[in-house]
């Protein structure tokens, strides 16, 4: 006899689909507690002890801005952190992983696609409004009335910014468990100079340092999990994540240039995408770190081997771009 769901014993409207296990967050003073534009952090993932796992997007550098020595009106760039990172090293066992040039470009880009309420709670990472930059920033010419709102979040966060590790090895492969490698995955961070971090009128006096430098991460204690992650990674476990290369920057007149070629030799077996970023010039100081340019493309010619037009034979139109972009959507 057929008996609904919910009339039988074995039915429950809740389900459990938790598990219960001792959750840290930890931060701990970084073996540098400070650094300068131009220098290289190295950030180990760390260890942890036996059965603990390091909770997938928790692991990042956590400090101050000190803008101190520059410009009186200085403030920050929007999405600062993003910016603070020039160059991206990703190691493991001594070999590279990965190796992006202009990481800041891709990932300033990147992070414009996240939902109004994702950026709205990403303080901590410089999105935030210029009101607020200049407030956190101790800017002089901040404003000091109808700033209600940004007083109390500068009463919260201050100067205190955070670079998170979101490396995909680390983001999208589940629980990471350390103690079952035997090397250090290791992110080399080189910062960016002081153009492409402060905003200011005087070129020659942007200046910024980090410091109170600590590492953050979030960990879970559960033999269960470790016992599995360890028997994942022995048996060989695969890490599938994008790696993104800046071939070449191309200056362009827009006044005079019409046409652009652009020759891509990436050497890898494969290829996912050629991301072309469009940015306007700008001196020092004068950095709108969020502002990418959209040309008015008409035609777009891919010649792959030898062959030109592989894609499509009269090149590709500004109608074939929008049905491109018609099925990303879909």
């Amino acid at each position: 006899m057929a008996v609904q769901e919910n009339l039988r014993p074995t039915y429950s409207e809740k389900l459990l689909r938790a598990m219960k296990a001792e959750r840290t967050v930890k931060r701990i003073t970084f073996d540098r507690t400070e650094a300068s534009p131009r220098e290289t952090l190295y950030v180990s993932v760390p260890k942890l002890n036996k059965s603990e796992v390091l909770v997938p997007g928790s692991l990042a550098l956590r400090f101050d801005i000190d803008l101190f020595g520059g410009h009186a009106n200085n403030f920050l760039v929007q999405n600062v952190t993003r910016a603070l990172v020039d160059k991206m090293v990703v190691k493991f066992g001594g070999t590279t992983l990965e190796e992006t040039v202009a990481y800041d470009l891709f990932k300033i880009f990147e992070d414009l696609f996240l939902s109004q309420e994702k950026r709205d709670d990403m303080i901590l990472q410089g999105i935030q409004s210029e009101d607020l930059s200049k407030i956190r920033s101790g800017a002089g010419d901040k404003k000091t009335s109808g700033v209600a709102a940004e007083n109390k979040l500068n009463d919260i966060f201050g100067a205190k910014h955070q670079i998170n590790l979101d490396h995909q090895i680390l983001t999208d492969h589940g629980i990471f468990y350390s103690q079952a490698l035997y090397s250090d995955l290791v992110f080399e961070i080189t910062l960016a100079e002081a153009a492409q971090v402060v905003r200011g009128s005087d070129a020659t006096k942007l200046k910024y340092k980090l410091t109170n430098i600590q590492l953050q991460h979030e960990m879970i204690r559960s033999k269960i999990l470790a016992d599995e992650a360890e028997s994942v990674f022995n048996s060989g476990k695969e890490f599938a994540y994008d790696h993104v290369m800046c071939s070449k920057v191309v200056p362009i007149n827009k006044g005079t240039e019409t046409r652009i070629n652009i020759k891509v030799d990436a050497q890898r077996r494969s290829l996912k995408a050629i991301l072309l970023l469009f940015i306007e010039g700008y001196t020092g100081g004068g950095r709108d770190s969020e502002k990418y340019v959209f040309p008015d493309q008409t035609k777009v010619s891919v010649t792959i081997n030898g062959t030109p037009n592989r894609i499509f034979n009269n090149g590709v139109e500004d109608k074939d771009m929008w049905a491109g972009l018609c099925e990303r959507e879909e």
